[in-house]
């Protein structure tokens, strides 16, 4: 679930050609380092968190509820860490921003004790506070980056950077996080993740300085000009989607990709104990794999999506999406229906029955997930970048970015509180039914995207733009 929005210009391919040359510089090896391990400590406390919350409640909801603590601040607090970025030492803030999350964290200690005795209204809040220090991180470590490596090899820096958001999220969010919950419980993941943190603003003390390149005016004015540049670029984001239906679609694409995730993440603890017949806590056999399957995902794309034409590998993302999220649905009577089929096979051939048990077959379907993610959301967010006119794109590519998440809010609420609906009428049915919708609404853009896409030629090559001065549009077709 940590998240940080690169710079567009320097994210276009995932080139990761360079990374030997950007790891001989030091002070590069210390900021990823330090991004490393904040990375992995956010999605850490996040695993453990969902199951203390699932477990002391009940409700998947108060699990979506908890999502958006640590989503909502990256939403309303991006400008204000802007703000102080442009007239702060950037390594001063990251510093204080990591001890402070390390301070957040040891918090949980008292407030959340143990899996079923958490209070929830201290831990949302708490949550939120931890939050708001990463969203003021975040653009103080984007900053650093152009300051510290040099500019020939800030694709390959960036890249990195990129795979080790994902690569975080698989290791701590799916597997180091659960076993250390299951293994010594919820006290031992938050002091391991404060002393993560404590090592994160360790290792940006050897960090040159990184003040601002330019005086501002005063703090208020710069906060009151930043606010109004928000409004105003949100206008101009707004009315450009509106007018360019390529930008709209591949927007889109990645509303879509998004949400499913981060809806799958809000109810994988009630999947976990209502499907699998778990505990909250190994909700990890979902999400672990899954983000597993998003970095296998990411490494082919960076190795052959030159090779693909962006839309097909999107339309085919979508509707394999559609069928593994419709299959999710199904797998607790599909399991029934063929347990009997199975039955003399694992009798005749014991070592083969935990590779066709339930839980396994899940972790495959899990695992497909993901690769399917990394298939809608990367060329999706590529074409995206490529639309957008270059004297345009790095506002309106941030303000997008805004709109996304914001958009992304009401299903990563909305669909654990129908699961909970849903549950008081039909026990146990709530989270299958509400995946099955899922999967039938993803097939069906995705075949509307697959029809437009081809009558458009898209599923052949990438259409090229042309040469056009400074400013133009992108070219549009018929909308592609």
């Amino acid at each position: 679930m940590a998240h940080i929005d690169l710079p567009p210009s320097e994210t276009d391919t995932g080139d990761l050609s360079g990374a030997g040359t950007v790891f001989q510089n030091r002070s590069f090896v210390y900021l990823w380092s330090a991004q490393a391990l904040s990375q992995l400590a956010s999605n850490m406390v996040l695993a453990a968190l969902m199951a203390t919350v699932r477990r002391t409640t009940g409700s998947d909801t108060a699990v979506a509820v908890l999502i958006l603590t640590f989503l909502v601040p990256a939403v309303l607090f991006s400008t204000l860490g802007g703000v102080l970025v442009e007239r702060s030492n950037a390594k001063v803030i990251m510093l204080a921003t990591n001890l402070l999350r390390a301070a957040g964290i040891a918090a949980f200690i008292v407030v959340a004790p143990t899996t079923a005795t958490a209070n929830i209204p201290l831990v949302y809040l708490i949550n939120f506070v931890v939050a708001t220090a990463t969203a003021i991180f975040a653009p103080a470590e984007l900053t650093s980056i152009p300051r510290i490596v040099d500019r020939r090899h800030l694709m390959a820096a960036n890249s990195i950077f990129v795979l080790t958001i994902n690569a975080t999220f698989a290791i701590g969010f799916g597997f180091l996080g659960p076993l250390v919950l299951n293994v010594l419980g919820p006290v031992a993941v938050y002091i391991v993740v404060a002393l993560m943190f404590c090592a994160a603003a360790l290792a940006i003390l050897p960090l040159p300085d990184v003040r601002p390149e330019r005086q501002l005016t005063s703090a208020g004015d710069a906060a009151e000009r930043a606010v109004g540049e928000l409004v105003a670029q949100l206008r101009e984001g707004v009315a450009f989607v509106r007018d360019h239906r390529a930008i709209a679609w591949s927007l889109a694409y990645l509303g879509i990709s998004s949400s499913l995730i981060g809806v799958l993440g809000a109810i994988g603890p009630g999947f976990a104990v209502d499907i699998l017949g778990l505990s909250p806590e190994n909700f990890f056999f979902i999400m672990g794999p899954a983000g597993l399957g998003a970095v296998i995902g990411i490494l082919f794309l960076n190795s052959y999506g030159r090779y693909l034409p962006k839309r097909l590998v999107i339309d085919a993302g979508l509707l394999a999406m559609g069928v593994t999220l419709m299959l999710l649905a199904l797998i607790r009577p599909i399991a029934t229906l063929f347990g009997a089929a199975v039955g003399p096979i694992e009798d005749a051939v014991p070592a083969i029955a935990p590779l066709i048990s339930l839980i396994a077959v899940v972790v495959v379907i899990a695992t497909v997930a993901g690769l399917q993610y990394a298939f809608v959301a990367i060329p999706a967010q590529t074409a995206l970048q490529e639309e957008l006119p270059s004297d345009v794109r790095g506002r309106i590519f941030g303000i997008l970015n805004t709109l996304l998440s914001v958009a992304s809010f009401l299903p990563v609420l909305a669909a654990p509180a129908l699961a909970d609906i849903l549950n008081l009428f039909f026990p146990g049915s709530g989270i299958p039914i509400v995946m099955g919708v899922l999967g039938v609404l993803t097939m069906a853009a995705g075949v509307a995207s697959w029809r437009r896409n081809a009558r458009a030629g898209l599923h052949r090559h990438d259409r090229e733009a042309p040469s056009k001065p400074a400013g133009s549009p992108p070219p549009l077709g018929d909308g592609g």
